[in-house]
């Protein structure tokens, strides 16, 4: 996405001649290359790099030089003259401003200079360790002039002023008054005292108490850092600020005085005027300044200190509200549809289990010994070593749901010549094997499978209580950052509520004006969160609905044919997103075709849809459905569940069939295929669910059909044509699934004797 923010001008011009205008950068960037600490100047090169035009850096530079003569750094001009010069020529070559990268070379820069210094004037590794210090500081004080600018710049559209901004101006202020020592009037009076003492009442009437207190401790220790009595300085602007801002309510004169009561007690507690940095004098005569500063000036310097933070955030006691309300109400509606289900329910439902291992052993044997070399040794001679064998198989597929090649013995593959073959055909019989045997067995009570639902109905309980436990936190730590930087954008946000989902999903509700920038918003957003943010909606409450973005999107296409080219199909398909970034294409085959199988298939996903979007899980919602199912009237119409759920920030993606058709997955070169492990919904009261597990990246296909399209033309091996379809350059999912059924129908020779109902699915990364 491209960045809304409006990006600064870049220092890039050729060299011009200085305007009258570029006097005030003058005297700025001489004051901060006068202030110095620990013997050090690196303020200089910092305000040279962060906030003087470069076009005119031969300027700067020399004002730097300038301002190191007089303030008796003259032997070290060298090394600043050099840093200020290296950073010039770094921003020739730069392609763009970033705050972080440019700071980092400010530092560079000034380690660049001092190694030059070094060259002819090192002394011992001391001076090493100094360098690196002072290079870090140049660099944190490019951030720190960097973002007093910004405010300065932007006061007149800026409705806030954020802590960081707040402190920021503070210690460039400190600064500034630093580049005044040594400028001292008659009788020892030193302007730098002065205006440190104006300063620090200005933010006392201008700001709030935290404001004024850390003011005052950052203007008093910046403003004498370069004498050992910065601490002690530090410590009397600070309480006198506070002491100042109590009486605020009185005006310039009120904080005039509470500055002195504050001073006052800090010359009880040293015993003589004599002992502290800051004269009675200098605070009296910065007092008088103060009081008879003319209203427009002190009305244009409250636009730097007047507006602190605040939020109105949406009180806990409506969050929780809102977010039960929504949870419940979607709870309702699965239940609705439930009872919906229930209307034609009658008390009893027949199913039959009639074991025939005979002819399911005849059907995996004609499928795949047929032409095999040692089908009579198999077969004839080894009879009974044989049939002990797949029983064993069978046993494992019984448990298992599935049979894989590591599940075979290697006794088995050491004698069967096609193993790979026997597997994929013995999981396919055996799926129809259960198909045809629970049409013969005893009664089931509706008495239990009632029982059964109240059951279900106690796990969705116990879900929705776990989500409402754990399910979301209120990052009332970001919503204030989230102000601030929309602030700095020029944007007003009057609310905010920022929700975390336990899946990682964020989502943002902000009041704003109607003509907000949207972009800039989404921007600011993906910044403070660190997430893709993208806007979602208008709320009823007059909110604006942010939501964070997932790492992949799918693209599907659906094609569908009924039965003999129909009016009314027996398939029924959706696909949805969930909150917890899911993305779930569902089939559902009712059995049979016509106005019944649509009607089973289509309550089937009706509810499977409803009871997945309300946050349930999947083995939860199936079960709930396949008891309501079981309970329709004693007329034999089930549906198959075929559903593909992909984690739309991972790409793992699961299968879940419940006596649904193929599935064919195309992962790279890869392509294999994935078969069903259960009864369709509605067929027993307890039906295994066995999730199957892909990994997908970024332009895998996934084919689903019904068995309308798996069974499909003629062969051992039917879906061996769509694979090779799956395979095709197709631009488009639309593309894809039009070829598959369009291919499906020639090979049933034009005849459609089945619905047909195919999806086609293609990962995205985003």
């Amino acid at each position: 996405m491209i960045q809304p923010k409006l990006k600064e001008q870049r220092n890039i011009e050729t060299l011009r001649t200085p305007v009258i205008k570029d006097i005030g950068m003058g005297i700025l960037l001489m004051l901060a290359s006068r202030a110095s600490v620990l013997g050090m100047f690196p303020f200089g090169v910092a305000f040279f790099a962060s906030c003087f035009d470069k076009s005119i850096a031969y300027i700067g530079i020399t004002v730097i030089s300038v301002a190191m003569m007089t303030a008796s750094g003259g032997m070290l001009l060298t090394k600043y003259f050099a840093a200020a010069l290296i950073f010039w020529i770094y921003t020739r070559f730069r392609q763009n401003d970033k705050l972080i990268i440019d700071a980092a070379c400010c530092g560079g820069s000034m380690f660049l200079g001092g190694v030059v210094f070094l060259l002819y004037n090192f002394v011992g590794a001391y001076d090493v360790f100094l360098l690196l210090v002072e290079s870090a500081v140049s660099g944190i004080m490019f951030i720190i002039f960097k973002k007093s600018q910004r405010l300065i710049r932007d006061r007149k559209k800026r409705a806030q002023t954020a802590q960081d901004e707040l402190i920021s101006i503070a210690v460039s202020i400190g600064v500034m008054i630093t580049g005044l020592s040594g400028i001292v009037f008659p009788y020892n009076i030193s302007l730098a005292n002065i205006v440190s003492v104006y300063a620090v009442m200005s933010i006392a009437l201008h700001g709030g108490i935290a404001a004024a207190g850390s003011g005052g401790l950052c203007i008093g220790f910046m403003a004498s850092m370069s004498s050992p009595s910065a601490i002690v300085m530090m410590g009397i602007f600070g309480i006198s600020a506070l002491f100042g801002n109590l009486l605020k309510s009185f005006g310039r004169t009120g904080i005039a005085i509470g500055f002195l009561g504050g001073s006052a007690v800090a010359l009880l507690y040293a015993g003589s005027s004599f002992a502290l940095p800051v004269t009675i004098v200098e605070i009296v005569i910065g007092a008088v300044l103060f009081i008879l500063t003319p209203q427009k000036l002190q009305t244009r310097i409250s636009a730097f200190f007047s507006r602190s933070l605040k939020i109105e955030a949406i009180s806990s006691d409506v969050r929780v509200k809102e977010y039960l309300s929504m949870q419940l109400f979607k709870a309702a509606q699965s239940f609705k549809s439930l009872e919906e289900c229930f209307e034609n329910a009658s008390e009893k439902r027949l199913k039959a289990y009639n074991k025939d291992v005979a002819s399911l052993f005849d059907e995996v044997a004609d499928r795949v010994c047929e032409g095999c070399p040692n089908a009579s040794k198999c077969w004839q001679s080894n009879f009974t070593s044989t049939y002990r064998s797949i029983m064993l198989l069978l046993n494992t597929i019984e448990t298992n749901g599935i049979l894989s090649i590591e599940s075979v013995p290697a006794s088995f593959r050491e004698k069967c010549l096609r193993t790979e073959l026997f597997v994929v055909e013995f999981n396919h019989v055996y799926e129809l094997y259960k198909k045809n045997l629970v049409r013969k067995g005893e009664a089931v009570t509706g008495r239990d499978l009632v029982a059964r639902q109240y059951k279900e109905i106690s796990k969705l309980m116990d879900s929705m209580a776990e989500d409402i436990t754990s399910g979301f936190t209120f990052r009332e730590d970001l919503e204030e950052n989230i102000v601030a930087e929309l602030d700095k954008e020029g944007i007003i946000a009057f609310e905010v509520s920022v929700i975390e989902g336990v899946h990682g999903k964020i989502d943002a509700y902000l009041g704003l004006n109607k003509d907000a920038d949207t972009e800039k918003i989404e921007y600011v957003l993906e910044e403070v969160l660190k997430t893709p943010m993208g806007y979602e909606s208008d709320c009823a409450n007059g909110l604006t609905h942010f939501v964070s973005k997932a790492k992949y999107s799918v693209d599907v296409a659906i094609r569908q044919i009924s039965r003999d080219y129909s009016d009314v199909s027996g398939d029924s398909i959706d696909t949805f997103t969930t909150e917890d970034y899911k993305q779930y294409i569902i089939i559902s085959d009712g059995m049979g075709s016509g106005k019944r199988a649509m009607m089973e298939s289509h309550i089937t996903l009706k509810l499977m849809k409803e009871f997945l979007q309300s946050g349930f899980g999947v083995r939860t919602a199936i079960d709930m459905i396949n008891s309501a199912m079981c309970l329709k009237l004693d007329y034999e119409c089930f549906s198959t569940v075929d559903m593909l759920c992909i984690d739309l920030m991972t790409g793992i993606c699961e299968f879940f069939k419940i006596g649904g058709a193929e599935s064919i997955v195309c992962h790279g070169a890869n392509v294999e295929t994935v078969f069903s492990v259960s009864l369709p919904v509605g067929m027993v009261s307890d039906i295994k669910i066995q999730a199957q597990i892909k990994k997908l990246s970024d332009g895998d296909t996934v084919l689903m059909m019904t068995d309308g399209i798996s069974e499909a033309g003629f062969g051992t091996v039917r879906t061996e044509w769509l694979k090779k379809e799956i395979k095709m350059p197709f631009d488009t999912m639309e593309e894809m699934a039009s070829s598959v059924i369009e291919t499906a129908v020639k090979k049933s020779r034009d005849a459609v004797v089945d619905d047909m109902t195919v999806a086609a699915v293609r990962l995205i990364e985003n």
